[in-house]
């Protein structure tokens, strides 16, 4: 298996796969590596179905543009965001966590005042949906794992977040209100494997020059 660094080198953004079956195991680790993601508060926002029949994979790929690569790959991940991660019970429980895993002792500034972390435990719930832009950024996390360590263990992905329609993306895996669908991947063994697609410099994504000692 690829070290971290290995499997950010090689991977690459995969648009023709072989049919050949994934093992569960393979499968169950990615889901694994996807559910010990970071998230804000631990909130932990992503839910996932994992998609291997075929007619399901064809729907897929109508509501994905007709990109063919979502049908030819074995095993595809619908990754979507649930809002109620972040409604009073689930807020409450992360709460208690904070204080039986001891995280409140490491707390400091604002967030280290309990009354402060007491306004944003009573919230009300009346809108869900403005914490949708916090929940896509987490799940964004999980699925940049489960992207990573699909290449750790030899294999190709490809993050599809071009989506035609909502509604039809819902109505296809039975979506609670409050559940929706942020991006797809595909996932399989490559059957093309792409050269790497130029980066920009490291000069170009900083804001201002490293300190002198670097």
């Amino acid at each position: 298996m690829l070290t971290v660094s290995e499997a950010i080198n090689q991977r690459r953004s995969i648009r023709s796969f072989r049919s050949d079956p994934l093992p569960d195991a393979a499968i169950l680790e990615i889901l694994e590596a996807a559910r010990l993601a970071p998230s804000g508060s631990n909130r932990q926002p992503w839910r996932f179905i994992v998609v291997t029949d075929g007619d399901e994979k064809t729907r897929l790929r109508k509501i994905c543009f007709d990109q063919a690569f979502i049908e030819e790959a074995p095993v595809v991940f619908v990754c979507c965001v649930d809002l109620t991660a972040y409604a009073k019970a689930s807020r409450e429980k992360r709460s208690r966590e904070f204080i039986d895993f001891g995280v409140t002792e490491t707390l400091s500034g604002y967030f280290a005042d309990p009354a402060i972390r007491e306004l944003f435990l009573n919230e009300p719930d009346s809108d869900l949906n403005v914490h949708f832009m916090s929940a896509m950024a987490n799940t964004y996390i999980a699925i940049e794992h489960m992207v990573l360590t699909a290449t750790a263990l030899g294999l190709g992905s490809c993050w599809v977040g071009a989506i035609g329609s909502v509604e039809e993306m819902n109505a296809l895996f039975h979506l609670p209100p409050a559940t929706f669908v942020v991006a797809v991947l595909p996932v399989g063994h490559s059957a093309k494997l792409p050269p790497p697609r130029p980066r920009i410099s490291l000069n170009s994504i900083l804001l201002r020059p490293l300190p002198a000692r670097l």
